[in-house]
C-alpha cells in the first residue's frame, strides 16, 4: 500500500458541503420514516431524558440505540424546531463520510486519492441519503470511519497499529450504538478476510484497550437500560434481532423475492452515473470480470478486501427478512473504491472526462434535490400540519391522539403539541412490541382537550367503541393525508 501523506483537497471539501447542504431546510419532513425520528429528538430535547427515547412523549421507543436520537436532540437544541436542524446530523454524517473515504483512498486509489470520495460523494444514493432523517448517514460514517483505522493499522506495525485498531474499536463501538449488530457487518468482513488470509495480523487487532473502549461504548446504555428492566434483554435479542433476521414479523419485503426488489434497484440506481463509466473503463462487462477474478486469484489484498467488505454484508441484507433500501447505504463505500480503481486506471490521463462526469452529476444531483424540495406529497407533515392549524386556531389542544393508524409523529416539528396514537380492534399502529397498549375508554376520559384523529372509514367503529365508554364524538373537520380522508374529533359525554 502506498503511504504518501496527502492532505484533502479543498474543492473535495466544497463539493460535499454544497451536496449535503443544498436544500437543506426547503423539503418537508416526510412520514413516517422522518417523522418519527424527528418527533423522537425533539421529546428528548424537551424532556431532557437523554437515555431513553421516545416518539409520543411517554413510551419507551428502543427499536435503535440512541446515537441517532441524541444527535438530532442536539440539533434541535442548537437550531430549533426545523426541518434543516433535523437534517443537519444527516449531512455531517455525508461530509464526514466523505473525509474518510478520502482517507481510504490514500491507501487504496494512490494514484488519485480524491477519486474514490468523488465517486462516492456524486453517487446518487450517499446523496440523496443526506437529506433524508434516518440512522443510516449515521451509520455509514461510523462504519467507514472503522474501516479507515482498520486500513491504516492494517498497513503499519508496532505501536501505531495498535493506536489504529484502538481508534478502529471506538469507531465500531459507535456504530453498534447507531444500529446495532448491523453496524458490525464490514467488522465481520474484515475479520473474515484476516482469519483466512492474514492470520498474524488477524490475533493482533484485538487489542485489549481497543476491546475495552468497544465494550464501554456499545454496551454502557443497553446494560443501564436492561439492568432497570430486565425484560428488554428478550426484546433487544429476540424482536430487533432474531426476528429481523428469520421472521417476517416486521413485514419489510419479507418474501423471496423481497431482497431483489428491495435491493438491486437501489444498488443499480444508486451507482449512476460511474458504475457503467467503471465497466466501460474496464473494456466491457466482460473484461471486467476477467480483471477482477485474475485479481483475486492473484491474491490481491486490496481487491479481496473490498470483495468481502461488498459481498459479506450483502449476503447477510439479502438472507435477512426485513429489507429496506437504505440498508445497504453502507455498500456504497466499497463500491465507489471499487469503481474509482477501475476509473483511474482506465487511460493514461482520465482526469478531464472525470471532471465533466461530476460537473454534469452535481448539477444533476442539486436539481433533484432542489425537485424533490419542492415535490408535492400528502405524506409531507408541513402540509398537514397548515391542515390540522387551520381545524384548530383558537383551540386549546393538550394531544392529537390517532386511533388506529399511524400517528403522524411529523407534526410535532411544525405544531408543538404532544402526538400520541391508540388501538382500535385489530388495527394497529405500534413501532415496537414493547408498548403498553392503552384502553380507549381509559384514553378518553376527562381529555376534553384531546383532539382525535381517524381515517373516515373507520369512523363508525371508533362511535361505537365510544359508545361503549359513554362518551359521544363531536366532529371538527377533515385532514387529507396519506391518501385518506382523516378526520378530527373531540370527545364529550354521551346524552344518552
Amino acid at each position: 500500500m502506498n503511504t504518501a501523506r496527502t492532505h484533502v483537497p479543498m474543492w473535495l471539501v466544497a463539493l460535499l458541503c454544497l451536496v449535503a447542504f443544498a436544500f437543506q431546510g426547503t423539503r418537508g419532513i416526510w412520514e413516517p420514516d422522518e417523522g418519527r425520528y424527528s418527533s423522537g429528538g425533539i421529546n428528548m430535547h424537551e424532556s431532557g431524558n437523554w437515555l431513553i427515547p421516545t416518539i409520543d412523549g411517554k413510551h419507551p421507543h428502543l427499536t435503535k440505540p440512541p446515537m441517532t436520537y441524541w444527535a438530532l436532540a442536539a440539533s434541535f437544541a442548537a437550531f430549533g424546531h426545523n426541518e434543516w436542524a433535523a437534517r443537519l446530523p444527516g449531512a455531517l454524517a455525508y461530509i464526514g463520510t466523505g473525509l474518510f473515504v478520502f482517507g481510504l483512498g490514500r491507501r487504496l486509489c494512490p494514484e488519485r486519492p480524491w477519486l474514490p470520495a468523488l465517486v462516492w460523494g456524486l453517487s446518487f444514493a450517499p446523496a440523496i441519503a443526506a437529506n433524508v432523517v434516518s440512522t443510516d448517514p449515521p451509520l455509514v460514517l461510523f462504519e467507514t470511519a472503522a474501516m479507515h483505522a482498520f486500513v491504516e493499522a492494517w498497513s503499519r506495525e508496532g505501536p501505531d497499529a495498535r493506536r489504529w485498531f484502538v481508534l478502529m474499536w471506538l469507531a465500531w463501538g459507535l456504530a453498534f450504538m447507531t444500529k446495532g449488530p448491523p453496524g458490525l457487518l464490514p467488522l465481520f468482513a474484515a475479520m473474515l478476510y484476516l482469519g483466512i488470509h492474514d492470520r498474524p495480523r488477524f490475533r493482533s487487532m484485538f487489542v485489549p484497550a481497543g476491546l475495552l473502549t468497544f465494550a464501554v461504548v456499545a454496551f454502557t446504555w443497553f446494560g443501564v437500560v436492561i439492568a432497570r428492566e430486565p425484560g428488554r434483554l428478550g426484546y433487544f435479542l429476540g424482536y430487533e434481532v432474531y426476528d429481523r433476521v428469520f421472521t417476517s414479523v416486521h413485514d419489510r419485503n419479507a418474501q423471496w423475492y423481497g431482497a431483489f426488489e428491495v435491493y438491486l434497484p437501489m444498488l443499480i440506481v444508486g451507482t449512476l452515473p460511474w458504475s457503467p463509466l467503471a465497466v466501460i473503463a474496464a473494456g466491457g462487462p466482460a473484461a471486467a470480470w476477467r480483471k477482477l477474478g485474475t485479481r483475486l486469484r492473484e491474491r490481491n489484498r486490496d481487491w479481496l478486501l473490498l470483495g468481502y467488505w461488498l459481498v459479506l454484508p450483502l449476503a447477510v441484507f439479502f438472507l435477512a427478512r426485513s429489507r429496506l433500501q437504505l440498508y445497504v447505504l453502507p455498500l456504497f463505500v466499497p463500491l465507489a473504491l471499487m469503481m474509482a480503481r477501475a476509473l483511474s486506471g482506465s487511460r493514461p490521463n482520465p482526469d478531464r472526462w472525470i471532471a465533466w462526469t461530476a460537473g454534469i452529476t452535481l448539477g444533476a444531483l442539486v436539481t433533484l434535490k432542489g425537485v424533490l424540495a419542492y415535490w408535492h406529497t400528502d405524506r409531507d407533515a408541513r402540509h398537514i400540519a397548515a391542515q390540522v392549524s387551520t381545524l384548530l386556531q383558537g383551540r386549546a389542544v393538550d394531544r392529537i391522539v390517532f386511533v388506529g393508524m399511524r400517528p403522524y409523529y411529523g407534526l410535532k416539528v411544525y405544531l408543538d403539541i404532544p402526538i400520541d396514537g391508540i388501538q382500535l380492534g385489530e388495527h394497529r399502529f405500534e413501532y415496537s412490541k414493547y408498548l403498553s397498549e392503552e384502553a380507549l375508554c381509559d384514553e378518553v376520559r376527562d381529555k376534553e382537550r384531546d383532539v382525535f384523529a381517524i381515517k373516515a372509514l373507520r369512523t363508525e367503529k371508533f362511535d361505537a367503541a365510544l359508545a361503549a365508554c359513554g362518551a359521544l364524538p363531536v366532529a371538527i373537520g377533515t385532514v387529507f393525508a396519506d391518501g385518506n380522508d382523516i378526520r378530527f374529533f373531540t370527545v364529550g359525554p354521551s346524552t344518552r
